[in-house]
């Protein structure tokens, strides 16, 4: 079923629970196919004649209808009325639907309501209906027999065709591709589909039961494994996929070995052996000092030579009074030296368990020194001795006056989480940019099956839901977070075959050449070059920031993460030529940490640390848990204590990115 959007605007008079919805059958369709709509109407407006409800048809972004003020068609008893029998040459994109009302008492009045509900159109061409293994469980060695059944969903014949089955991969990430590329059986490698012909192809030899890589230790047996395969339809020259399926898990184990089992990632450990118990739970006592001296945790991060404000209560959490106590507060440097004392009470009583007392210490911190910092408590009495102390992490570095981070994917945000929480909390303007919507990512684990167009688009939705929830939990404004809607695994495509908007990329999985999504920063923007990075620009533009944060070139693995830098450099470096923006914007890039295995660029590097206090990467590591389709289910049963937090994370500034233009346009 298509997304019922509604209640759509309406006007002051017209309450929400009084005014008509729509909801389409199906969230995408393919070209050619007829789109059919269900008006829900509230009670108070009985259907009398659905000759008074029209409907226009817009491309999502245009002003001007595509189909006017047109009533909807014969019924299909399930409640669902013809609205639109899509042309094959239509668009692929999303569709908004606005609703027209007439007054039958007085024809010249008009009620509106616009966006009542939308659709997506895609242009999918052939279709894998079905790819299986012949079993569901192997023995390592053994052939895997398979069955893939494929259809043309077009009125066209499709020539020159070949089928491969492999290992599960996405032919446009890197390093898989080319550890795959041994394994791939080819089932046909020139075959034709005649227009709207269905062909099953099998072959008892698809692949070799394989279970996991041989431990480094040697004496450690080898492990049951969980796999899945992909069958790819390529063009004969094997340059553009026409569809890729996934099949169902199977599961391999070495020669005479039972267990451990293996939990594929729906479950929230992959093993039993991994199941945690102890991590989070205190089999002892709280630390010295905590409960007498209690921390407010919301600001750890501050910028090096700020005003580092520390809030904190005092409770006397025994039976007996403590009398004429001294409370101090001290700032050590990341070598634990003292920089400064404060006396904070002096000669005071706490009554056992009485209410806390509020305070708050602040401390100038150095201009030139990066680093972990820490701020201790102390209360003593009259004597001196030591009744309770209790330490607060701070992390303090240079801090910029405003970012725009670039993510090829939802998750991508992961490496620089810890940034991005010290940002939040010194009020620094930060914009998020997404590229990718994450179409391909995991879709066929999330539906544990291969993903069509409707699958994919649902997937890319959901991914960008948990990035809104993700950087939520840091604290970023979703009004803050940009979607430009790309294809994943399709921008190499973009960047070096499709530069014009006269030629866009067909995705494969999305089998739309548009971005067809809801809530994006430009809708329906156009799979090419030109467009992609006119839209980068109008970002760029818009935010003015002093640092922009963009993955590395080439970034590893996956040729998202490597065109996402291209794009963002290259709409910077015309925005300087034009006067748009100043050459003095700094570029930021994930670390890469074995360059020597990378392609070598031409730029010029200079590495940085940027220091996380434990309570921002605790929450880090907790905004990780929301991607729960990219492992952050899994991620939870992989605590790290607060011990084994990391506390810092790296970041390479580019030095002389206005420089070395066009090296990475041609593939």
């Amino acid at each position: 079923m298509g997304c019922l959007l509604g209640p759509p605007p309406t006007k002051a008079d017209d309450p929400p629970q009084n005014s008509p919805k729509a909801v389409t059958r199906q969230i995408t369709y393919n070209a050619g196919e007829a789109v059919w709509l269900r008006l829900i109407l509230p009670a108070s407006q009985p259907a009398s004649s659905l000759n008074a409800y029209r409907f226009t048809i817009r491309f999502a972004g245009d002003d001007k209808p595509l189909v006017d003020q047109v009533t909807l068609g014969k019924d299909e008893d399930s409640g669902y009325r013809l609205l639109w029998k899509t042309p094959p040459g239509v668009h692929p994109g999303r569709y908004d639907v606005d609703l027209h009302v007439q007054d039958p008492q007085a024809p010249q009045a008009v009620r509106e309501f616009p966006h009542i509900c939308s659709f997506v159109i895609h242009l999918q061409a052939i279709q894998i209906i079905s790819a299986e293994p012949t079993q569901s469980f192997y023995t390592s060695g053994d052939s895997i027999g398979c069955r893939v059944q494929v259809r043309n969903l077009t009125d066209r014949p499709i020539e020159g065709l070949r089928l491969e089955f492999s290992e599960r991969y996405w032919p446009w990430i890197v390093q898989q591709t080319k550890k795959v590329g041994t394994d791939i059986a080819t089932l046909d490698d020139h075959f034709t589909l005649k227009p709207r012909q269905a062909w099953e192809l099998s072959s008892p030899h698809c692949a070799v039961a394989k279970t996991t890589a041989q431990p480094a230790d040697k004496k450690k047996p080898d492990q049951p494994s969980i796999k899945q395969y992909s069958a790819v339809v390529w063009d004969h020259d094997r340059k553009n996929v026409y569809a890729i399926a996934i099949t169902p898990l199977v599961f391999v184990n070495p020669p005479g070995v039972v267990a451990p089992r293996p939990y594929s990632m729906h479950f929230v450990y992959p093993s039993l052996e991994a199941v945690n118990t102890t991590s989070y739970r205190r089999f002892h006592p709280e630390p010295f000092g905590a409960a007498a001296i209690r921390y407010e945790t919301q600001h750890t991060m501050f910028a090096v030579g700020s005003e580092a404000r520390v809030r904190f209560s005092l409770t006397n959490p025994t039976d007996d009074p403590w009398r004429q106590v001294t409370v101090r507060a001290r700032l050590l440097n990341p070598a634990g030296k003292e920089l400064a004392n404060q006396t904070m009470v002096d000669r005071a009583d706490l009554n056992p368990r009485g209410p806390g007392l509020k305070q708050e210490v602040s401390f100038a911190l150095p201009p030139d020194m990066s680093g972990l910092y820490h701020v201790e408590v102390l209360i003593a009495d009259p004597a001196g001795q030591l009744i309770a102390s209790n330490v607060l992490e701070l992390g303090v570095n240079p801090l910029p006056k405003s970012v725009l981070l670039f993510c090829a994917h939802e998750d991508d945000d992961g490496t620089q989480m810890g940034f991005i929480r010290a940002l939040i909390e010194n009020q620094i303007p930060l914009h998020m940019v997404y590229f990718t919507s994450g179409d391909a990512g995991s879709c066929d684990w999330y539906f544990q099956h291969s993903c069509g167009p409707a699958e994919a688009l649902d997937f890319g939705a959901i991914r960008m839901q948990e990035a809104r929830a993700a950087m939520g939990h840091l604290g970023v404004p979703p009004e803050n977070i940009l979607f430009l809607g790309l294809p994943d695994g399709g921008t190499g495509k973009i960047w070096y075959n499709h530069p014009h908007a006269s030629h866009p990329y067909l995705a494969v999985l999305l089998a739309s050449d548009h971005a067809p999504y809801e809530g994006l920063f430009r809708p329906n923007l156009l799979f090419a070059r030109e467009s992609v990075i006119d839209a980068t620009e109008d970002i760029i533009k818009k935010f003015q920031p002093e640092v922009i944060f963009t993955t590395h070139p080439p970034a590893e693995g996956h040729i998202d993460h490597i065109v996402t830098n291209y794009i963002v450099v290259k709409a910077l470096r015309e925005l300087v030529r034009a006067g748009a923006a100043t050459p003095s914007v700094e570029v930021r890039v994930d670390r890469i940490f074995d360059p020597k295995e990378h392609p070598a660029t031409p730029y010029h590097y200079e590495d940085h640390e940027f220091y996380v206090s434990g309570e921002a990467m605790a929450l880090a590591q907790e905004a990780s848990w929301f991607y729960q389709s990219q492992g952050g289910n899994r991620q939870v049963g992989n605590l790290h204590t607060w011990n084994e937090l990391k506390r810092s994370i790296g970041y390479r500034k580019v030095l002389d990115w206005m420089e070395h233009e066009g090296w990475n346009e041609k593939e």
